[in-house]
């Protein structure tokens, strides 16, 4: 056992927009054991002094894909698989690195990059993974060319690195069942079009009603539940009134459908940093012309959809959806995006306390309280109030610590 004493903070715990100075934390191996104010009832093994430095959860990042390391998705295939992966060892220290403890894959990664990362092969954040999404043909993770005439129906039905195609309520029952046995802890389903991928307008819904409820179905049985890609009011009311839990990007998000995932306790996952980044910089790295049309269509509306979901009440939570290798540099750029429309401190609460609740992770991580993993960054500088502390590709961060283990430790 060992006991690691964190003192003289100021304490932002995740849950509450306060900040309470001359707090501290015991950690007691992998776990957070007390949360104590002034002085601790233990000296512990280490002692930390963080001169009032700020003493705040692991960030999580609800979307990321750690395989998508081109802009191009349709050229992630044509990569030999040995150097995706290590490109993706590349992604993960970047994370953490970042103050990101805790990432979900929203389609690509598998069980074993999470096994890898909890048995110490890589220094990466906390995993949960959806395998490959469920695309229907011709959706959004189908990355086959306009004029190609392959079929879908060898092997594991791949639309692309990142996702599976899979078609009628028996084949996405199937599908869901097998991602969910080979480790997936969610399932990911494209439920309209998007903007990487080649053949499908964004206005388009995807799934049947009876497919998307099939899926839901399937994921509520092992007791988790599923993320869904969705642009429009239509394709995101589609989706939350079949059951699923999380919307992911809702850039064309009107009043109606926020005022509708209030009431059905649904999540909005904005990632305004990808198509921001996309915009900037994706022709230069190889975005092709017709992604960029579609991605220059959502990029703007972002921010008033975030705007929308805050005035509406609608839960929010924190993601990225970086593509490319280049582009992950950018990733704390999401604090500074959301700034324009929301305080600092509710981006926070968004990338720890609520994206814990929508990952039905609520207790275990994303908060600074008794019995929680002990996921602390000690940050020199005040990330509820400067939306750019986390641009800083973790300089500012004196302490970087996953499951009571330092990953970096400048105070002692």
């Amino acid at each position: 056992m060992t006991i690691t004493v964190l003192r003289n903070a100021r304490l932002f715990d995740g849950l509450s927009r306060d900040i309470r100075a001359g707090m501290g934390v015991i950690v007691e191996d992998a776990f957070i054991r007390e949360v104590f104010e002034g002085e601790p009832s233990v000296q512990g093994d280490i002692a930390i002094d963080c001169g009032a430095r700020t003493l705040m959860p692991g960030l999580i990042d609800a979307h990321v894909h750690i395989l998508a390391t081109d802009v191009d998705l349709a050229s992630l295939d044509k990569i030999q698989k040995s150097l995706l992966y290590a490109q993706s060892r590349h992604v993960l220290e970047g994370m953490l690195a970042r103050g990101f403890t805790t990432i979900r894959d929203a389609g690509g990664a598998d069980a074993g990059f999470a096994a890898a990362v909890e048995q110490g092969f890589i220094d990466g954040p906390r995993m949960y993974v959806a395998g490959a999404a469920l695309t229907q043909t011709g959706g959004h993770a189908d990355m086959r060319a306009r004029m190609s005439f392959g079929c879908a129906c060898h092997g594991l039905s791949q639309g692309s690195i990142l996702g599976r195609i899979a078609d009628g309520v028996p084949d996405v029952r199937h599908a869901a069942r097998d991602e969910l046995r080979m480790g997936a802890t969610h399932i990911k389903v494209m439920a309209s079009g998007g903007a990487a991928s080649p053949t499908d307008p964004i206005e388009n819904t995807q799934y049947s009603l009876d497919e998307l409820r099939a899926i839901v179905e399937e994921a509520e049985a092992w007791n988790t539940y599923v993320m869904g890609h969705a642009y429009t009011p239509r394709a995101i009311i589609r989706a939350i009134e079949c059951g699923i839990r999380s919307i992911e990007h809702g850039n064309l998000l009107d009043e109606s459908a926020a005022i509708r995932m209030r009431e059905l306790n649904a999540f909005l996952v904005p990632t305004l940093v990808s198509s921001d980044t996309l915009v900037r910089f994706g022709a230069e790295l190889g975005s092709p012309a017709e992604s960029m049309r579609k991605i220059r269509q959502v990029r703007d509306k972002g921010i008033e959809a975030l705007d929308i979901a805050r005035r509406c009440k609608t839960k929010i939570g924190f993601g990225t959806d970086i593509l490319g290798l280049k582009l992950h540099y950018y990733q704390g750029e999401e604090f500074m995006l959301r700034s324009r429309v929301e305080d600092p401190v509710d981006t926070l609460i968004s990338a720890t306390s609520i994206n814990a609740d929508m990952m039905m992770q609520k207790g275990r991580i994303g908060e600074i309280t008794a019995g929680a993993r002990a996921d602390i960054l000690v940050v020199n500088g005040d990330p509820a109030s400067d939306a750019t502390t986390f641009n800083q590709q973790g300089v500012n961060l004196d302490v970087i610590m996953k499951d009571g283990r330092f990953f970096k430790n400048t105070l002692c």
